[in-house]
């Protein structure tokens, strides 16, 4: 390994030594290209855990709202399938849409200015109901939620807009999102891992795992099953989280978006989507489904060094991605901090800049 990539190894050991996270695996790369990949730690904090490798499948949270549900959306979009600028009430059924949601705007969703509240404790009574009722009951619930603000006027980061938003894709495709986007998006690019409930897919247990932690459902297992309690009591597939994969797969679709908004056709990912969907619109600080560095806790994610026409995402569990559509820089840099604690994000907070900057100088930035 260069000297110039060491340091990025050495942040990694020290996040484990410090208590940051107990597994982490980063990729590097530049305009598409992996430039360095690196692994630390171990799955779980238990005696004995095995090692961290480039092949650990990790719960990447949030990163399922721009590389699933969003992506799903951009697809159909291209296909000729969804209206963008549609109202939701022309595309899900009023039996069970409030008419105050038929006005909301795909965008508005997209760009968390819709309206909507952040988030609600809706496992409790998606738990309560049925089990053949709990997949579809999330965005029932999400719909059901007062507004917090008129539509397109305020940014309010929302889950609640992801899980409409995965109804919209079933809806129109009629595949689960989790199916939709296997079998539309993830096998035609060759990522043969990344998807939902990884543990019911063929070879699934023989997959290694990352563990987070039962959080507010008490005797969940901690790896393998997804780590927001939403989307687990839905049966692990939702618009706001659920996804899984390991960080190179994470890294080549990542690599084939940048690929894309250069204007070379991947797959599925087409120059014209990806453009468009990469970019800002008029009155929000969010691309559509992916945040920018532009406020809220991504500003500083990135560090110095990324251009601000950089977008990405964080995850709860720890997971992150930014992509330098300006520059050509990407990181990818997945952990399982809330394993050591979901209440403290101060580690994680302090550890992504400082890494994503060392990244940067050792690309030449």
């Amino acid at each position: 390994m260069s000297d110039r990539w060491a340091p990025l190894q050495q942040l990694l050991d020290a996040g484990v030594s410090q208590g940051v996270f107990t597994a982490a695996v980063a990729l590097v790369g530049f305009q598409g290209e992996l430039r360095w990949e690196g692994a630390a730690g171990a799955l779980s904090r238990d005696p004995g855990a095995a090692a961290a490798t480039l092949d650990t499948v990790f719960d990447l949270a949030s990163l399922t709202k721009p590389l699933a549900t969003a992506l799903a959306l951009m697809v159909l979009a291209d296909r000729g399938q969804l209206n963008f600028a549609a109202p939701l009430g022309e595309v899900l059924p009023a039996e069970w849409l409030p008419p105050d949601k038929h006005p909301l705007t795909l965008r508005s969703l997209l760009t968390h200015r819709a309206g909507l509240p952040a988030w609600r404790p809706f496992y409790q009574e998606v738990l309560a109901a049925p089990a053949p009722a709990r997949p579809a009951l999330l965005e029932r619930l999400a719909a059901a939620t007062p507004l917090e603000n008129a539509p397109d006027t305020v940014t309010l980061y929302s889950d609640l807009g992801f899980m409409l938003l995965k109804a919209v894709v079933e809806r129109l495709s009629g595949e689960n999102l989790d199916q939709f986007c296997r079998e539309s998006i993830y096998r035609p690019l060759g990522l043969a891992t990344l998807g939902f409930n990884p543990l019911r897919q063929p070879g699934g247990k023989r997959l290694s795992f990352a563990a987070t932690e039962p959080g507010l459902i008490p005797g969940r297992p901690g790896g393998g099953e997804v780590h927001d309690e939403n989307a687990w009591a839905a049966g692990g597939v939702a618009g706001h989280a659920g996804l899984f994969g390991p960080g190179r797969e994470v890294f080549r679709l990542v690599a084939c978006l940048w690929q894309a908004y250069g204007g070379e056709k991947t797959g599925p990912l087409t120059p014209e989507a990806i453009k468009l969907w990469l970019t800002v619109p008029p009155g929000a600080d969010r691309a559509h489904g992916f945040d920018t560095l532009g406020g809220g806790p991504a500003l500083r994610a990135a560090g110095r060094y990324f251009s601000p026409r950089s977008v990405g995402h964080l995850g709860f569990t720890g997971t992150s991605f930014w992509l330098d559509l300006e520059l050509g820089q990407m990181v990818v840099l997945l952990t399982n901090r809330v394993h050591l604690g979901r209440d403290d994000k101060t580690g994680i907070q302090a550890f992504r800049p400082r890494f994503h900057e060392a990244a940067s100088r050792a690309l030449g930035y």
